[in-house]
C-alpha cells in the first residue's frame, strides 16, 4: 500500500516535508513560528498543537506540518545531523497494523524466498543476484537491519548492506560478524552457514569496501543497497514485504518459541527473546517486531496455552520453513 493510501485509510492527508510548512526559530528563551506565507503564528490553538508535537529544542532546521491531519507532523535534525521524524499518532498506529497484518501472507511466501536465495547463492560471486541473495541470507539468518549508506557514513553504524570487509570472518563454514549497529550498539553474530560463508569469503576478493559487492558488465564494483533488497522482496513476496518484514518474522518467531515452552509465560520474556535476536531494546522489539497474536498467547492460562501450542505444533512441515515456523504460520492464518 502506498504512503498516500495509508494516510487516506488512516483519515489523514499525505503531506511530506517537501511541501511548504511552518518554520521554527529561536526567540529568546523559546521559539517563534513562521507560516509558509511568512506570517508569524500567534494563535493559541495552533501554538498548542505545535507544542504537543514535542519537537526537541535541540533539533535544527525544523519543519512542521501546517495540517493537523497531516501524516507527517514534523521533521528536524538532531545534534549529530541525523534527520528525525514526528508522525501523526494515527499514521504510526495504522502503519504498524498493516505491517503485522501482512506477516501471515509473508509466511506463505517465505519458502519460495529461501529457495530463490539458495539457488542464487550457487551462482557466480560478483553477479548481482548472488550479492542480493547473500545479503538476504544475512538478514534471514542473523536478523540484521538492512542498512543505509548515507546513515552509515554519517553515524559510523552499519547493517547488512553497509558492513565493511573487516566486520566479518568466514571460516570453517561459519559466518562471524562483529560491527557497530544503530544507536552505537555492538552487534556480534556467529552461525553455521557453509555456502553463505563460502560466498562471503570469496566476496572479499572483489573491489569495494563493503562485505558484499557485485560487478557490472563494465567491470565497475557496486554495493548492494536497500532498494535492491526491497525490490527483490516485492517481486518474490509481494508489495507488502520489505527487509523489516523479515526482521518482524524473526522477532515474532523468537517470542513464539518462548511461548512454546511449558509453564508460566510473560510478555517480558517474549520481548527479551525478540530483543536478543534483533539487537533492539525489549520495548522496541515487543512493540515493533512481535505480532500481536503472539503477544496474546501470554494472556492464556498455562494449561490452555500448552494445549493450544500442541495443536499448532501438529501443523504439517513445510519445506523451507524451520522449527516452529509452520506453527507460527498456522497461528497467523487464524488472525
Amino acid at each position: 500500500m502506498a504512503y498516500a493510501d495509508i494516510a487516506k485509510v488512516s483519515g489523514l492527508l499525505f503531506y511530506p516535508d517537501t511541501e511548504p510548512g511552518i518554520r521554527r526559530r529561536r526567540a529568546g528563551r523559546g521559539f517563534s513560528y513562521t507560516a509558509a506565507d511568512g506570517t508569524r503564528i500567534d494563535d493559541t490553538v495552533e501554538r498548542a498543537r505545535i507544542a504537543a508535537i514535542a519537537v526537541p529544542p535541540a533539533y535544527g532546521d525544523v519543519w512542521i506540518s501546517p495540517l493537523p491531519k497531516g501524516h507527517l507532523q514534523a521533521t528536524g535534525f538532531d545534534d549529530r545531523e541525523r534527520k528525525q521524524y514526528r508522525y501523526h499518532a494515527d499514521w504510526t498506529a495504522h502503519h504498524a497494523l498493516l505491517k503485522f497484518e501482512n506477516l501471515g501472507q509473508f509466511a506463505q511466501t517465505l519458502p519460495g524466498l529461501r529457495r530463490w536465495i539458495a539457488s542464487r547463492l550457487r551462482g557466480e560471486v560478483g553477479d548481482r543476484d548472488t550479492a542480493i541473495a547473500a545479503t538476504l541470507a544475512l538478514i534471514d539468518r542473523a536478523s540484521l537491519r538492512v542498512g543505509n549508506g548515507i546513515y552509515a557514513a554519517q553515524n559510523g553504524s552499519y547493517g547488512a548492506t553497509t558492513m565493511l570487509n573487516d566486520h566479518g570472518t568466514f571460516e570453517g563454514g561459519r559466518v562471524r560478524l562483529d560491527y557497530i549497529g544503530k544507536g552505537g550498539a555492538r552487534i556480534e553474530k556467529d552461525f553455521h552457514a557453509p555456502r553463505l560463508a563460502e560466498v562471503l569469503d570469496a566476496c572479499q576478493d572483489l573491489p569495494g569496501a563493503e562485505i558484499i559487492t557485485w560487478i557490472d558488465d563494465a567491470g565497475t564494483s557496486h554495493p548492494v543497497r536497500s532498494d535492491h533488497i526491497n525490490q527483490t522482496l516485492h517481486t518474490l513476496c509481494g508489495d507488502h514485504a520489505t527487509a523489516k518484514t523479515m526482521r518482524t518474522w524473526n522477532g515474532s518467531l523468537a517470542a513464539f518459541e518462548v511461548a512454546a515452552q511449558p509453564g508460566k509465560l510473560s510478555i517480558a520474556a517474549m520481548a527479551d527473546a525478540a530483543s536478543d535476536v534483533l539487537c533492539n531494546t525489549p520495548t522496541v522489539a515487543r512493540n515493533s517486531y512481535v505480532h500481536p497474536s503472539v503477544i496474546a498467547l501470554a494472556e492464556m492460562e498455562a494449561t490452555e496455552r500448552e494445549a493450544f501450542m500442541k495443536k499448532l505444533a501438529k501443523s504439517p512441515d513445510i519445506a523451507g520453513l524451520r522449527q516452529h515456523e509452520p506453527a507460527l504460520a498456522a497461528l497467523l492464518q487464524m488472525t
